[in-house]
Parts: C-alpha cells; structure tokens; sequence
C-alpha cells in the first residue's frame, strides 16, 4: 500500500508542476483517462515520459488545427 500511496504522490506532484493548458487538458480531456490505467503506464515508463508523450500528443494536435 505505501508504494501506491508514494506513486501517487510523485503524480500528484508532477502535475502540480505542469503548465495551466496541459492540466486542463488532461482534466477535460475528451476521453477521460482512467487514473488506474495512467498510474500502470507511469509505473512502466516514468511519470516524466508519460507526461512527455501526453505534450506531444498535445502539439501534434494543435499544429493539425492550425
């Protein structure tokens, strides 16, 4: 139990640090991201990747619109 706790933790602090539009997007994404499914993928792969993987979804998207 305490590692879930420290992984969420670490989530919770990293997202504290992102910038305002990339919050607001993972919070009011379309699809909503299921947090179970968010903390395997940082377990697997690092928050920090994740996170990068999510901005640069972001960015593909953005240069497609305009």
């Amino acid at each position: 139990m305490d590692d879930r706790n420290a992984l969420l933790r670490e989530l919770m602090a990293v997202f504290d640090e992102l910038p305002a539009p990339l919050r607001d997007a993972i919070n009011y994404a379309a699809e909503p991201l299921d947090p179970k499914s968010l903390a395997t993928l940082c377990r697997r792969h690092g928050a920090g990747n994740v996170l990068a993987m999510i901005e640069m979804k972001l960015k593909r998207a953005a240069d497609r619109k305009g």
